[in-house]
């Protein structure tokens, strides 16, 4: 029987919903609640974008778990610095967190419109960051943002993101449909060919587990999910009750049982 690990995102993905705010003191009955539910992997946030966000960071280092693990999440380098002198990842470097989620870029109009940097500087900032904390003794977890959009428009490059990730020492490759546009057959295509290039089914040795984020923009949230675990994912990433920006991300409440 293949093992999936539940990663909930319910502490920074869902604090963006709308109305969504809690103090230090409730994030961490929160992480109580999920550890004793059996949640494998909880996300923290970033321990330094805000003194409450620093707050939690110092408490839940104290807490004692059972079952869950806190993952700290974080963005790859900038452009122009070196990994060690980027402020953010030096930060996540320090933290007392285990495991570091890193969203980096995968899509190339994101590259065009947003970043400005080109494809090959892209590919030089996913490695350059993840290499610099795995070398800092951190677990990562490399998040492709907008994964699902760059495979459908250019699958080779979407699927260069996720070896350089792999080969830095990412242990696993999250694939996200960050706008939550794709449809569950389309997830399913695009987790079995990722599986299949770099994940388990790739036959590298040493190779990273595959996950699956999804939003539900489509109302296909908890479908996308369950179809990303039927081609090969072994990692979900969503929100207790699906809150979260827009319309929300994936329930967990309901992928669950």
């Amino acid at each position: 029987m293949r093992h999936v690990q539940l990663y909930d995102t319910t502490l920074r993905d869902g604090m963006q919903g709308q109305g969504m705010s809690l103090s230090a003191a409730e994030r961490l009955r929160v992480v109580g609640a999920l550890d004793e539910l059996g949640v494998h992997l909880i996300e923290a946030g970033f321990p330094d974008s805000n003194p409450k966000e620093l707050e939690l960071f110092q408490r839940l280092a104290e807490l004692p778990l059972r079952n869950a693990t806190i993952a700290a999440f974080g963005m790859t380098r900038r452009r122009d610095a070196g990994a060690a002198e980027d402020p953010g990842l030096t930060t996540l470097a320090g933290c007392f967190a285990p495991v570091v989620t890193l969203v980096g870029k995968t899509w190339g109009l994101h590259l065009e419109k947003v970043t400005r940097v080109s494809r090959e500087d892209n590919l030089a900032m996913i490695a350059d960051s993840v290499a610099f904390l795995v070398g800092e003794g951190k677990r990562v977890i490399y998040d492709a943002e907008h994964f699902f959009d760059g495979w459908r428009d250019d699958a080779a490059y979407a699927t260069e993101c996720l070896l350089a990730a792999a080969e830095a020492g990412a242990e696993n490759l999250t694939l996200c449909d960050t706008n939550g546009s794709s449809l569950p057959h389309e997830i399913g295509e695009g987790t079995a060919a990722a599986v299949a290039a770099v994940g388990p089914g790739s036959g590298r040795p040493g190779a990273p587990t595959v996950g699956i984020h999804t939003h539900n923009d489509a109302e296909c949230g908890v479908a996308n999910s369950i179809e990303g675990v039927r081609a090969g994912a072994s990692l979900v990433q969503g929100t207790i009750n699906g809150y979260g920006e827009r319309t929300g991300n994936a329930n967990l409440v309901s992928i669950l049982p």
